[in-house]
């Protein structure tokens, strides 16, 4: 396969929500595919510039401290997020292997790729960035509460659902995930189109953790150092509170868990 046919992007035009200076208008979305090695699709919907209020108000319900103060933010710059979570056979395409342990339930490739660390994702992202045009990367933790949110400043995407009756038709979590992870895209997509933000593996992001200070920002790339890197939107194996679109958590770069895998962004050049 050559070098054009192997980082083929079709773009198929798509509708959503698109959330920009504090509304919501009808914009027509870019759907992209990559063809990987062995000719396995990589997902990936444009994301269009917008400001949106990151974090918790005081009262929402579950919130943790550390999800304020709410403050505005502000992306400037368009770019592709994954309309999944990287799968395993995207995985082992360019890995060459399959860390996961979820591997053994009805495989068929489409489980999100699981047990990567911070450390390991870099090296994914860098033999992906050595396929083509374009430039691979984690989003920043602005970047994925923004596509999270989908234009929306309620708890979830869908509404505030107080009492998490919903939940279940979004995303996977405990006492509703039977102890594992599932295929990715089984459960409702958010307004943009982006399917498993909530729950299923938590996703690494870019970001060193860091307290917000409240101040407005554009394009905030996170703190230079730091204890632990950004995941966000929960996993199978939390509670429900853990999957709400503010909620924050960290771990060491060189962490592998059975729930925490990776979503990325492309930056067209």
């Amino acid at each position: 396969m050559n070098r054009l046919s192997f980082f083929l992007i079709i773009a198929i035009v798509l509708s959503c929500n698109f959330f920009i200076n504090d509304a919501l208008s009808q914009t027509p979305t870019v759907e992209k595919i990559v063809i990987l090695p062995g000719d396995v699709p990589l997902h990936l919907v444009k994301i269009r510039c917008g400001s949106f209020f990151m974090g918790s108000q005081s009262s929402e319900k579950d919130m943790a401290p550390d999800e304020a103060p709410l403050h505005r933010v502000t992306i400037s710059r368009e770019f592709y997020l994954g309309k999944y979570e990287i799968t395993q056979s995207q995985w082992k395409a360019l890995m060459g292997e399959n860390p996961s342990v979820f591997h053994n339930f009805n495989f068929s490739g489409n489980h999100p790729v699981e047990m990567v660390s911070w450390e390991d994702a870099q090296t994914f992202l860098q033999k992906l960035n050595e396929l083509g045009p374009g430039f691979f990367r984690l989003p920043t933790e602005s970047e994925w509460e923004y596509c999270c949110r989908a234009g929306t400043q309620s708890r979830f995407p869908w509404s505030d659902d107080p009492d998490y009756k919903l939940l279940s038709e979004y995303a996977w979590f405990y006492s509703r995930a039977e102890g594992k992870s599932h295929p990715v895209g089984q459960k409702k997509p958010n307004d943009w189109g982006l399917y498993d933000m909530h729950g299923n593996v938590w996703e690494w992001c870019g970001d060193w953790f860091d307290n917000f200070s409240g101040d407005p920002v554009t394009d905030p790339p996170g703190a230079l150092s730091g204890t632990g890197r950004i995941i966000r939107g929960g996993s199978w194996f939390n509670e429900p509170e853990a999957l709400r679109s503010a909620n924050r958590h960290r771990h060491p770069t060189d962490s592998r868990q059975t729930n925490i895998g990776i979503r990325i962004v492309w930056i067209e050049k």
